[in-house]
């Protein structure tokens, strides 16, 4: 080949070799048009390169030639590091306002240049540790006119991501309003956590029960961990240290496994299923200190404890509702509702998969307040079930107390329902009508009994206790003390008309298949201070002297003294 021949192959193959450069270059960085209805998403539409610098390109001619300086990265080390990207847009709408928007993780610091034809420059800075715009979003205005291109060049850098970050450029309108509601389902998310800890913690130092401390706890952990992720404390508080925010998350299965297993009576139910709850306590502590020696695995470590967690609590809540516990569906329910957003965005949080939802730690935010209210629901049934249980006891208690100072056959007070009431009338202040004992013995019941037989002689027994408990004025308590022995207490005045009563069931009786029935009795008046065995005595005193008396009478008037 001639030198003439040479030189032109080696032009032609230079010239084809810069076009192929170029070409290359450009197919790294396609402009990319914004959307006025939707967001563009960069991460999928630019590059990405490892960032061992901090130098931006001086200007849009210079960006070429500057990518071809740093190293492409296939995707972003979720236990930390620096990147760039960038990524080539072009304004086809009619929309000059837009929004730089990362999202999708925490990120210490993000810096980003938009680069324009007409020469100028946006600098825009974000992330955890700088001012933002909008509230708990990392988003910041940019302006591109319609018809006009632009390149963005990103640098970002964080000590961990929870997740891979995304970076998108939205319509200013549209995000507006996007954080507007993200925001008022955050504070409604939290407020509603903080309203059921509150809460809680006041009926739990009301009624002293472990279970409704350890679940207000949980809630309120619940807070205050989401609120960390979603720069409530950076925001309001200055508090932008990473390695805190997980710290959180940590307790989380710590706090509510104290809670269920008390719930749940594991103990008592199931000790196999209590002992396994354990690991739900020591493994989160023990992972708990990566935190501060090795937050950049926090995420992971937290992650892994998170996903033991909801795993062995929805095993034992499934075993205790098949066995019966009727609220453990509420706390299946409570952990399906954490378990569905936790399954979108725990795998995402090692890089197993992208985030399959936009927003998906705002949604793991609402299930797992659904999460708190389901559980609170539980507390409420299980509150019902022991409110139950205590009335049937109260129930029983009373059936108990009644049977107690009830004669069994007669069904009128017994004779410690004589003790207690007479001590509460001895102890009464002095009054113008003082309390009468009426003491009555029956008589004919032994012969009735020899005679007739003893069930013809509870006849006459509750016959008796029948007539005197139905025919009595309601201020009057009748008792009978054993055997064929009964009493009145009632009042001085009533004394006459009792007497009356008392012969008026007399001839009942004598007139209706008992003949030779007859009633015995004395009364004595219970002066105030006077002693319950002194007024018994002389009741029983004048009883069997009206009992003799009516040896030569049948009728005898009641004596008083």
């Amino acid at each position: 080949m001639t030198l003439p021949a040479q030189a032109l192959y080696r032009a032609v193959v230079t010239l084809i070799a810069l076009i192929c450069l170029m070409s290359g270059a450009r197919a790294a960085h396609p402009e990319q048009p914004l959307r006025a209805t939707q967001p563009l998403e960069l991460g999928t539409t630019g590059t990405l390169y490892a960032a061992r610098d901090v130098a931006f390109p001086r200007d849009l001619r210079s960006i070429d030639a500057w990518t071809r300086t740093h190293a492409p990265a296939r995707r972003v080390n979720l236990f930390g590091g620096a990147y760039w990207l960038t990524a080539r847009i072009t304004n086809d709408t009619q929309t000059t306002d837009w929004v730089f928007n990362p999202h999708g993780t925490l990120i210490e610091a993000v810096e980003a240049r938009l680069y324009t034809a007409d020469g100028r420059v946006q600098t825009l800075h974000t992330g955890q540790r700088s001012a933002r715009t909008y509230p708990l979003h990392y988003g910041q205005n940019i302006t591109l006119p319609p018809g006009q291109s632009a390149e963005l060049v990103v640098r970002f850098q964080s000590l961990y991501y929870a997740s891979a970050p995304d970076f998108s450029v939205v319509p200013r309108a549209a995000y507006t309003h996007s954080v507007l509601w993200d925001n008022l389902l955050t504070f409604g998310a939290l407020g509603a956590l903080l309203s059921l800890a509150v809460y809680n913690f006041f009926i739990a130092a009301n009624t002293r029960d472990r279970s409704l401390f350890f679940y207000a706890a949980y809630m309120l952990m619940y807070a205050v961990a989401w609120a960390f992720t979603f720069h409530v404390f950076a925001d309001l508080f200055g508090v932008y240290d990473l390695r805190l925010y997980y710290v959180g998350f940590f307790l989380l299965p710590v706090l509510n496994t104290l809670f269920y297993r008390r719930f749940l009576r594991l103990g008592e139910q199931f000790p196999t299923l209590d002992a396994v709850s354990r690991v739900n306590i020591w493994l989160p502590l023990a992972l708990l200190p990566s935190c501060l020696i090795a937050p950049q695995y926090a995420h992971a470590l937290a992650t892994l404890a998170i996903g033991v967690w909801v795993i062995i609590a929805l095993i034992c809540g499934i075993v205790s509702w098949r066995s019966g516990f009727r609220p453990a569906r509420y706390f299946v329910g409570a952990f399906l509702a954490l378990l569905i957003p936790a399954s979108l965005i725990l795998p995402a949080n090692v890089g197993l998969i992208p985030d399959l939802v936009p927003n998906s730690e705002l949604m793991t935010l609402l299930g797992g307040t659904l999460d708190g209210m389901l559980l609170a629901f539980a507390l409420a049934e299980r509150i019902n079930i022991l409110q139950r249980e205590k009335d049937a006891s109260m129930v029983r208690l009373q059936h108990a107390l009644q049977l107690a100072y009830t004669d069994v056959l007669t069904g009128i007070g017994n004779r410690h329902a004589f003790d207690m009431h007479m001590e509460h009338v001895l102890s009464r202040p002095a009054t113008h009508d003082p309390p009468v004992l009426i003491l009555m013995d029956l008589d004919g019941l032994k012969s009735i009994n020899d005679g007739e037989g003893h069930a013809r002689g509870d006849d006459l027994l509750r016959t008796f206790a029948q007539a005197l408990h139905t025919r009595v004025p309601d201020s009057v308590r009748c008792f009978r003390l054993g055997g064929d022995e009964f009493t009145l207490i009632a009042r001085e005045s009533q004394a006459g008309e009792l007497h009356d009563l008392i012969d008026s069931i007399e001839r009942d009786l004598r007139l209706h298949g008992f003949p030779n029935f007859g009633v015995s009795y004395g009364a004595a008046t219970a002066a105030h201070g006077t002693a319950m065995a002194e007024v018994y005595n002389q009741a029983d005193s004048r009883m069997y002297r009206h009992k003799a008396a009516r040896k030569g009478s049948m009728l005898a008037p009641l004596a008083l003294r």
